[in-house]
Parts: structure tokens; sequence; C-alpha cells
């Protein structure tokens, strides 16, 4: 059985694929219908060509519901941004350009650094220059919703694997915590087992409850810094 890990979760595992496109032509209307009709808030736009030029989203479509900048704030670029918006017929004439894209290898965790450091919402998937998915945090958050029975069966393998000292564990799953109990014989087992849970996909936080008979952890700390530190 493979097992989930939350650090090396890629955009692929993640990703929604066979996403709903729409041409640079497409009319304001048939853009909001398309989105509606698929139950999502945003569209990569594609030519005929399979060229991504850029996506447009509900914030893109709402520009025709806001009232219109005031003439002195039109010299900043976003404001003069969403008034043009706010008169487009066309996905081209509404979309964002260009879209911020990635590979489907990426890893998830760089992916959210990248929509938080430049505060968008989604990014395009794209490989071999065509577009195969769309990844939001909505898409990200969606591995939470694994079961608690999963989960705990993916727990107790990484655990087992993680934990190279005689043992007696138990897992517990509930709402996505991890309660870990029983005895480990050196305590560098105990975190090994508490690591190895935390990175499985899905697992809210680790309550590691787990006993040991001998304290390695501060001969483990003179190895690593040297006794003179």
């Amino acid at each position: 059985m493979s097992v989930q890990t939350t650090a090396g979760r890629t955009v692929r595992d993640a990703m929604t694929s066979g996403v709903v496109t729409v041409h640079p032509d497409d009319p304001f209307k048939q853009v909001v219908q398309v989105l509606a009709k698929r139950g999502v808030d945003a569209a990569p736009v594609v030519d005929e060509k399979g060229e991504l030029l850029g996506v447009v989203s509900g914030s893109d479509l709402t520009c025709h519901d806001e009232q219109a900048p005031p003439l002195p704030a039109l010299v900043h670029k976003v404001a003069r941004q969403h008034a043009k918006k706010a008169r487009g017929r066309t996905a081209r004439e509404l979309m964002t350009s260009p879209a911020r894209t990635l590979a489907p290898n990426a890893l998830v965790v760089d992916a959210l650094h990248d929509m938080a450091h430049h505060k968008v919402g989604r990014l395009v998937v794209v490989e071999g220059g065509k577009v195969i998915g769309i990844l939001t945090r909505s898409d990200v958050l969606k591995v939470y919703l694994r079961s608690d029975e999963e989960l705990t069966r993916e727990v107790e393998q990484v655990v087992a694997q993680s934990i190279s000292c005689p043992s007696d564990v138990t897992v517990t799953v509930g709402d996505g915590v991890v309660h870990l109990r029983g005895w480990v014989e050196r305590t560098s087992c105990s975190w090994a087992a508490c690591s190895a849970a935390r990175g499985v996909a899905g697992v809210v936080e680790v309550d590691d409850a787990l006993t040991s008979e001998v304290d390695d952890t501060y001969v483990h700390e003179l190895s690593v810094r040297g006794p003179f530190c």
C-alpha cells in the first residue's frame, strides 16, 4: 500500500484535471454560463492552438457590477484594469493575463507559497505546453476529507516502519487527529513515530503520549553538536 505524505505531495496528486476552458472570443454571458454549469469560479482562456492566454474568474466578471472608480483613482494600474474589465465583453477583455502556471511534478508546498506570494487563488497546471489541470486552495484541502479509518491504516504502516527499537504502539485517529499510545524502548523512536505520523497527508495533528524506557536524546544531541557547544 502506497502512503501519501504531506512533504512529498505533488501538484498532480492534488489538482483538478479535466479542466473546463473558454475561448478568448467567448462572450461575457457565455463565460458566466460555462462557470455556472461546471460549478467552478474560474477557467483558463485557451486559443485554437491550445495556447494558454490567461484566466477568467468570478472576480473578473463581477467587475461589471462594481461602482466605477473616481477619475483620480485611474492613475493606479489596478483601478484602470478594473475599469477596463467593467466594459469587457469577451473572455479576452475580461481575463487576467498572464496566468500563473506550474508543472504537475511541482510540490504542493511550493505551489501554496507561490499562491501566497502572488496573491492568487489558483494556478494553472501545464505539461508539454498544454493545460492539464488547475490547482486551487480547495483542491489542497481535499486531502483532509480522507476518512479516519484510511488514515489509521496508513499511520500504522508508517509508524511501524519508523520505529527501530522494541515497542508496543497503538494508533487511533479521530477527526484527523492521530493519537499515539503505548511505549517504545528509546525516546528517539517516539520522536520518529510522531514525525512519521505527522507526515501522512490528511493528518491534522499528532497527540503523542508514548512513554520510553531510555532517554537517548541527550546522547544524540552530543553526537550532533559535540560536547563543547
